[in-house]
């Protein structure tokens, strides 16, 4: 596995071994990058169905410029814990624009 940044969209196990979701890196470079730690978090990302359906209160969506071709959700209102070892590919990153969205989403849903 190559160098992990926060803001890398990864692609995990996630809910089962069965059911692949990618998943929006959010555990620091300092963590990410060292790989003496084991587990991770990050958010969960979903292909949108039916593909205009309206934003919900926790989401931002990513799109291209993220590096989806299908508009995706990310869910910010989960922070899932998941080990290192269980990515199964890099898939690209948050663009800068949806990094502060997710930022400030996480801020409004956390109250931080």
């Amino acid at each position: 596995m190559s160098l992990l940044h926060q803001w890398d969209i990864v692609l995990v196990p996630y809910p089962s071994a069965t059911n692949l979701h990618y998943l929006v890196l959010l555990s620091p470079n300092h963590l990410a990058g060292n790989a003496d730690f084991r587990n991770l978090n990050g958010l969960v990302c979903s292909t949108l169905r039916p593909p205009d359906r309206p934003i919900r209160s926790h989401e931002v969506f990513l799109d291209a410029a993220d590096g989806f071709e299908n508009k995706t959700a990310c869910r910010c209102h989960l922070i899932i814990e998941f080990a290192r070892e269980d990515i199964l590919r890099t898939r690209s990153r948050v663009s800068a624009v949806r990094q502060l969205a997710i930022r400030r989403k996480l801020r409004e849903i956390f109250a931080l």
